[in-house]
């Protein structure tokens, strides 16, 4: 990773942070945002790559984590590592001289199937032993909320990175990035 690359990611990441803030409207789902923000890790996945795209969503959840509900070490296990994982294969499968918007299209409704059970997962791990974001007590999930979870917050992104993301990249391609 280059110097460039490290100013694209922290860049993406402030941004995925300020406008995931902003546009979440208050709607949670078990201490998960609605986050119509996934359209720009997922556009810098695609201009600029695997590592780029996930660096870019890690330090744009965990910041805005911090600004919302406050729990780094929630933030840490579940939200950046999710939002790395999810924006990595995206970027891997569809980023670069590799991009099509048919592969796009099956890389991101891979990467975010994968980054939403890992959400499922780790909530549901994380509420046998510590509360739930936005919450008071200590609330163990079940294996179905979990996967509830998962199906939810995964159908909020879904619709904004299929439709939003390839006019977005075909843009900044033909602008000459």
């Amino acid at each position: 990773m280059n110097l460039r690359d490290i100013a694209i990611s922290a860049v993406g990441g402030a941004l995925y942070a300020l406008v995931g803030y902003v546009s979440w409207l208050g709607l949670t789902f078990y201490g998960v945002r609605f986050w119509p923000s996934v359209v720009i890790p997922a556009t810098i996945s695609c201009l600029y790559g695997a590592s780029v795209g996930g660096l870019s969503a890690a330090i744009g959840i965990f910041i805005s984590d911090i600004a919302t509900h406050g729990n780094a070490i929630l933030s840490l296990t579940v939200g950046v590592t999710s939002n790395f994982t999810c924006f990595y294969i995206i970027g891997k499968l569809a980023g670069g001289n590799k991009y099509s918007v048919r592969r796009y299209l099956v890389a991101s409704t891979l990467g975010l199937t994968v980054g939403h059970l890992i959400i499922g997962i780790g909530l549901l791990l994380w509420s046998q032993y510590f509360p739930l974001p936005f919450q008071e007590s200590l609330t163990p999930l079940s294996i179905a909320a979990a996967l509830t979870i998962s199906f939810v917050t995964f159908a909020w992104e879904l619709p904004f990175a299929l439709i939003l993301v390839p006019p977005i990249v075909h843009a900044v391609k033909r602008a000459g990035r």
